[in-house]
């Protein structure tokens, strides 16, 4: 089943495809034809060897849907509300608000984490899950040729998921912190143990269409010709 685009300009697609959190509608069902032909689209990703080595497991049963919503809320204190209560240094660096450089930067940051905690307390009530599952054997080191494969096919495909959801007037954000609970994700949705859950991407029909293009650094700030002194731009 075809289902046709809504938002058609690939430009607007590419920089409007926002994580939504707080703007979903979870009272409009999403069938699953509409799900299954963005995914059939998302299958046309770049992927490492020209393997498939992705499973996708979409869930729309609410049993199901309220067990991995436990086991996000567990994530989240463990990852995030406890070490900031804590202090715990390398957290607070990387999510604190009062780290951040302006008071613009820091109201950013605090308004990410107040979306975040509302997904965490909705979780359940989104229409669809998806679980983005990698059968490839998993990286032993952080970097190099096996890792690049591994992480390599499955967010292709997921970024391509989002923009096929947001042409078709849907949200998704990719929640990845639900892989720190991958083993109970795989017991909980009876998967084989060579899935591994690499991320979750919550579904959903947006409240409105009108995201806007988010702030980032001017390009001179992060892209270079030929090394790291000849800044992008000067063309």
């Amino acid at each position: 089943m075809s289902v046709p685009a809504v938002i058609t300009d690939i430009d607007e697609v590419l920089t409007t495809t926002r994580a939504v959190r707080h703007r979903m509608d979870f009272t409009r069902p999403v069938d699953r034809a509409v799900v299954e032909h963005c995914l059939r689209l998302a299958q046309q990703a770049p992927m490492g060897s020209n393997l498939e080595d992705w499973r996708v497991v979409a869930v729309d049963d609410p049993a199901l849907k309220r067990r991995i919503g436990a086991l996000y809320t567990e994530v989240w204190h463990q990852t995030v509300e406890g070490p900031l209560a804590g202090g715990e240094a390398a957290t607070t660096t990387r999510l604190s608000p009062s780290v951040r450089p302006d008071p613009a930067a820091q109201a950013r940051q605090a308004r990410i984490l107040t979306a975040v905690k509302y997904l965490v307390d909705h979780l359940e009530e989104v229409p669809v899950l998806v679980v983005l599952c990698s059968t490839k054997p998993v990286p032993q080191r952080p970097l190099g040729g096996t890792a690049s494969g591994y992480y390599g096919s499955i967010f292709p495909f997921a970024w391509s998921f989002q923009l096929a959801l947001r042409s078709r007037g849907l949200g998704s954000v990719m929640a990845t912190a639900l892989a720190h609970k991958a083993t109970q994700v795989q017991e909980v949705l009876g998967l084989p143990g060579d899935w591994r859950p690499i991320t979750l991407l919550p579904v959903a029909y947006t409240k409105g269409l009108d995201f806007r293009p988010a702030a980032r650094a001017d390009l001179a700030d992060v892209t270079f010709w030929n090394g790291p002194t000849e800044r992008a731009g000067s063309a």
